[in-house]
């Protein structure tokens, strides 16, 4: 597994340098990137310059959000897929593991048997194109209950909706993204995770319900850092993970809205807290942070000449 860092998943901005080093500072070994963003600095310049704080800094790259909108009219979706050329290309340079895409919520005009085998086409397109420069797909939705109200055709709003959508799709390199704060209010189980095989699972998202709200009303702002427990035990699903060699990036994620008057800093922090606690009682190694290294070097005094 790939300790990650995603910024997007915390609600977190900054320079790529500065978001570079808060990864580095608290010992996550990959990190998402904006790959939209790096393709436009490696057309103003060069992929080299581009991307030169990241090989500096010798940190893996664990995947990037897709700027595709699978809902879009065909003329558009076709553009967006050409532009994804250029990106895979960049991003398979990189050594990038994997690209997101979320599944629309609904549809105006489409119903559910009808737009579930237009999102199988479109994301077959678009797995394609990754897996020609070894980018795995990770496929996941939306379970924020806010979101597809007036909406007249709800899509996929549950996890048993996702993975037959993933497996429809049936291509190598293309899987879940598990999202376990989704998987609880997508009526998820442990189970299901169970059931899938290795290759069925693309990325790990950590988060969990705040404790105040029903998952049956939770909305996209009711996300806190990962807990030890709860109704996904994520000490159990990360021993899980670890029994069938899963080797992806797992990445803890949080509500901005849940921790606003933080800095940056205290909310990585946090982060990286609550997903080493719950890796170290899975029983895997977890690496001393950067600083407790140069702590633990003896001090010695200069010798007087």
């Amino acid at each position: 597994m790939l300790k990650n860092f995603s910024p997007d998943a915390l609600g977190i901005n900054g320079r790529q340098s500065e978001l570079i080093e808060l990864a580095l500072t608290y010992g996550f070994r990959g990190m998402d990137i904006d790959m939209t963003e790096m393709v436009r600095r490696s057309q103003r310049t060069s992929p080299e310059d581009a991307s030169k704080y990241l090989k500096a800094a010798e940190i893996k790259v664990g995947g990037f959000e897709l700027d595709i909108d699978l809902n879009a009219a065909d003329d558009i979706f076709t553009s967006q897929v050409g532009t994804l050329h250029p990106m895979a290309e960049l991003a398979g340079s990189l050594g990038a593991r994997c690209a997101y895409v979320r599944i629309p919520v609904a549809s105006e005009d489409t119903s559910y048997p009808e737009f579930f085998d237009l999102q199988t086409t479109r994301l077959k397109q678009v797995a394609e194109v990754l897996s020609g420069k070894d980018i795995k797909l990770a496929i996941g939705f939306n379970a924020g209950k806010e979101l597809d109200e007036g909406k007249q055709f709800p899509f996929v709003r549950n996890t048993e909706g996702l993975i037959a959508l993933v497996r429809a799709v049936g291509l190598a390199g293309t899987g879940v993204l598990l999202d376990t704060w989704d998987w609880v209010v997508g009526e998820g189980t442990m189970d299901q995770i169970t059931g899938l095989k290795v290759e069925e699972i693309t990325a790990v998202r950590l988060g969990s319900l705040a404790e105040d709200v029903e998952a049956g009303k939770a909305t996209t702002t009711d996300r806190v850092l990962p807990e030890k427990e709860g109704a996904i035990n994520h000490v159990e699903l990360i021993k899980h993970l670890a029994s069938i060699n899963f080797e992806g990036p797992v990445s803890p994620s949080a509500s901005s809205v849940r921790y606003k008057g933080q800095t940056r800093e205290s909310t990585v922090q946090r982060a990286q807290e609550a997903v080493d606690g719950i890796s170290t009682d899975a029983g895997l190694h977890v690496a001393p942070l950067p600083m407790e290294l140069i702590e633990d070097i003896p001090y010695e005094p200069t010798p007087m000449g």
